[in-house]
């Protein structure tokens, strides 16, 4: 039983004759699909991002306001941890959830009362407060356009 001849046969054969109205009604269909699943695949990514970018800029300022003030032993292990819950927060994903909202919240706001405290200098708070500001509007127009679905 010899199947080389029809295999060939196979791969040879003209292609099937498809409707031109059929052919025509997918071509036109195929841009305004491609531009929608598009777009929704790429803004998630851009609201992550962003969201990501803004914790870890936070992240940075807060050790460099730390770096020009001498603090004490509780202040450096609070803030620590903060920032170590800035870093989590900025490197887990949709996969894995390594920081609860609550969690970076909490840092978010323990890093807030503590730049408000007198050593730190006015440069730094105020880098630190427009991080935190722009990390708050990022998250609540997220949940506007989750509001808005």
């Amino acid at each position: 039983m010899n199947t080389l001849p029809h295999l060939a046969q196979a791969i040879n054969a003209p292609p099937r004759a498809v409707s031109l109205a059929f052919t025509w009604r997918r071509l036109c269909l195929m841009p305004p699909l491609t531009l929608a699943v598009s777009s929704i695949l790429l803004l998630q990514p851009l609201y992550a991002q962003k969201r990501r970018d803004a914790v870890l800029q936070l992240r940075d300022d807060v050790s460099t306001a730390m770096a020009h003030i001498s603090l004490t032993e509780k202040q450096t292990q609070k803030l620590d941890r903060c920032r170590q819950t800035l870093l989590l927060a900025a490197q887990s994903g949709r996969v894995r959830k390594s920081v609860s909202k609550r969690d970076l919240d909490a840092a978010v706001r323990d890093i807030e009362k503590a730049i408000n405290a007198p050593p730190f200098q006015a440069d730094d708070r105020n880098l630190v407060r427009d991080d935190i500001a722009q990390l708050r509007a990022i998250e609540r127009n997220q949940q506007v356009k989750r509001a808005s679905r």
